[in-house]
C-alpha cells in the first residue's frame, strides 16, 4: 500500500469519528458517511494539492484540506439524507371487522 492510501483511510476514519461524536447519533447511515468521508478526504487532498493550500502537510498529503473535504462531504451527505422521505412509525396490530373494514378508525 502506498502511504497516501493509508493516510487517506486514517484521516477519513478520524473525521468520521469526530463527525459522529459531534452529531451525537450512531445510526444506519454510518456506512454511507464512511464512503463520503473517504471520497471527501481524497478530493480535499487533491484540491489542496492543486490550490497550494499548505497549512498542515504530512509529506505530500495536505491534512487540513483533506479534513475539510471529508467534513464537507459528510455534512452534505447528512443533509441530503435528512431531505429524503422518512419511514412512517410502525402501528400496532389493527383490528379488522367481518367485512374487511378496520374497526379501530
Amino acid at each position: 500500500m502506498t502511504p497516501w492510501m493509508v493516510l487517506t483511510a486514517f484521516v477519513a476514519a478520524i473525521n468520521l469519528t469526530v463527525f459522529v461524536a459531534l452529531r451525537g447519533r450512531w445510526d444506519r447511515r454510518v456506512l454511507i458517511l464512511l464512503l463520503a468521508s473517504l471520497l471527501g478526504t481524497a478530493a480535499g487532498n487533491a484540491i489542496g494539492a492543486r490550490t497550494g493550500l499548505e497549512l498542515v502537510r504530512i509529506g505530500d498529503f495536505h491534512l487540513l484540506a483533506a479534513s475539510l473535504g471529508a467534513q464537507l462531504a459528510m455534512l452534505a451527505t447528512d443533509l441530503l439524507a435528512q431531505l429524503g422521505p422518512s419511514r412512517p412509525a410502525a402501528e400496532g396490530p389493527s383490528r379488522v371487522g367481518r367485512d374487511g373494514d378496520r374497526a379501530d378508525r
